[in-house]
């Protein structure tokens, strides 16, 4: 429901003054996003930039969206969303109803902002405010920490791109959506672009949010970011690709640990049984799974094998990299031996094996 209405709200964005890029409209991703076209006029208007899109509320211009928690139950559903430029919110909050089976919008209203909706968003807005429009001011004061002090030292094993963004360059804009809150801790789903629910034959598993945030509520910094927080959709037709996905999807997660991120959690609704991970955690040396002792920088099949299917398996030989690009042969940290469920594509086993 929440990527439906990320998804939208994406496609309306204002690309900041510093930046050339601009969302063009996907007519595609707006069809399927409203329960009706009746209803997407209604909402989107014209489709240009400005305050004539119903759904807006008044907020002409906005380069953050922030999506608060599902509320309701039964065939519709509510969801609150507030709009940002910079880190200034727009003065209405939107609450935007939705079908509660397939996530369509169905309508929405404008009301008073309510700060409990977002709880630890401030933290969220002021920085990646700034980053999508490159207020260096803001960015480069020394005085002003947006991180923990956990995150701001962390280092990950292997990156080839901006941690605390995700991204190679600075993005246009931001989206999140809450996914948890505690008394001392919120979590968000993050994107630093567009959310799509239409899927690209290209690229099956490029839907929804690909990254996660988390905010310390106490000192109301941000504790961390996950950049690949997405695990793949099983997919028994491109079997290299799914572990390959997968299993950088838990290594980012033993990656985390640190920073209160629970890696065995993560990876275990993806084995067929708790018997078949508790007995294959305790079996593959210090870093679990990956055969390794410290977190490696990438994890993927090895070169010149291929997946090979016998009975209801599927067999795969993977390596793990010191970095996040692959070396040349013999400087692996770690090989092993993934064998999946081919009917659920879920880990029956990992196995070991000698560099």
């Amino acid at each position: 429901m929440r990527a439906k209405v990320a998804a939208v709200y994406g496609e309306g964005v204002t690309a900041p003054a510093p930046h050339l890029f601009q969302v063009t409209p996907d007519p595609k991703e707006l069809a399927a996003d409203f329960d009706s076209a009746t209803t997407r006029t209604a909402l989107w208007g014209s489709g240009g930039t400005g305050s004539d899109r119903m759904m807006d509320c008044g907020t002409a211009k906005y380069d953050g969206v922030v999506i608060g928690a599902v509320q309701g139950s039964g065939g519709t559903a509510t969801i609150p969303v507030a709009l940002y430029q910079g880190e200034k919110a727009g003065g209405r909050e939107i609450t935007v109803t939705v079908d509660s089976s397939t996530g369509v919008i169905k309508g929405v209203s404008c009301g008073t902002p309510k700060d409990a909706d977002f709880p630890g968003i401030a933290p969220i807005a002021s920085y990646y405010g700034a980053t999508a429009n490159m207020d260096t001011a803001v960015l480069n004061d020394k005085s002003k920490s947006y991180f923990t002090p956990a995150f701001a030292a962390w280092q990950p094993a292997g990156a080839n791109y901006n941690i605390r963004t995700c991204t190679q360059d600075v993005p246009d804009f931001w989206i999140v959506a809450l996914t948890g809150t505690t008394s001392t801790a919120s979590t968000w789903d993050f994107a630093p672009g567009p959310v799509k629910t239409v899927a690209d034959p290209a690229e099956p598993n490029s839907t929804g949010f690909n990254g996660a945030l988390g905010v310390d509520l106490g000192s109301a910094k941000i504790s961390r970011v996950t950049c690949s927080a997405k695990p793949p959709a099983a997919d028994s037709a491109h079997p290299e690709q799914y572990a390959n996905a997968l299993m950088e999807y838990y290594r980012t997660a033993a990656d985390q640990t640190s920073l209160g991120v629970d890696a065995k959690a993560a990876i275990q609704p993806y084995f067929v049984s708790d018997a078949a991970l508790a007995s294959t955690w305790s079996a593959t040396g210090p870093v679990p799974l990956l055969c390794t002792s410290k977190v490696p920088g990438a994890v993927q099949t090895a070169a010149g094998t291929t997946p090979t299917t016998a009975g209801s398996t599927t067999t795969l030989k993977m390596v793990t990299w010191p970095d996040w690009h692959p070396d040349q042969p013999g400087q692996e940290l770690s090989k092993f031996t993934v064998t999946l469920d081919t009917s659920t594509m879920k880990i029956a086993s990992i196995t070991c094996t000698t560099k």
